[in-house]
């Protein structure tokens, strides 16, 4: 009968049209959503994966990903650690491939930049600091961090921190940091 004919065509196009506005619906969510992403969620999903980094002044820097915060990363590798601040980052590049779900980490950390800085200088870690635009402002270790200075004691890259054979102590403002770099001795 033609009546069979017509509700079929017409409940076929009906389909069709309920697929094509699904299909519109996905495409403006996942629109939605990547205008919506953040940089440190996004970053959380590669902790512990090796990334390559550009930062100012045309430093380049691969190593694993570490703890990740609002306003630093920290990064290592098996002869040093880095704490970089947010804004001396150029550019990413991420590792290929997809990202798993044990790759997923909470958001970050709600430890503060100074606050690592002191587990730094606990450590009496070998520190050489960074400015913002990746120029060199010191080397030697770490003295005092406050809330938002640090000390640090200049001295040669092979002798200990010692006053006598410093070269000078120098106040660095952390606002003026780009990243610090500590090098392990082991």
């Amino acid at each position: 009968m033609r009546w069979d004919s017509l509700f079929d065509d017409l409940e076929a196009q009906l389909a069709e049209q309920s697929r094509a506005q699904l299909r519109d619906e996905i495409a403006e969510n996942v629109r939605a959503e990547r205008a919506t992403a953040e940089l440190l969620p996004t970053l959380m999903r590669f902790h512990g994966r090796e990334l390559c980094l550009r930062l100012a002044g045309g430093t380049e820097l691969r190593a694993k990903l570490g703890p990740c915060a609002a306003d630093y990363i920290c990064l290592e590798t098996e002869q040093a650690q880095w704490v970089v601040r947010s804004a001396a980052v150029e550019s990413f590049s991420l590792p290929q491939g997809r990202v798993t779900a044990a790759g997923q980490r909470a958001p970050g950390s709600a430890v503060k930049f100074s606050t690592v800085l002191r587990g730094m200088l606990r450590d009496r870690a070998r520190c050489h600091v960074f400015s913002r635009a990746g120029g060199s402002l010191a080397e030697g270790t770490l003295t005092q961090v406050a809330r938002d200075f640090l000390v640090i004691l200049v001295h040669p890259r092979d002798e200990f921190a010692r006053a006598k054979q410093a070269s000078s102590q120098l106040l660095i403002p952390l606002d003026a940091i780009g990243w610090v770099e500590a090098v392990n001795l082991s």
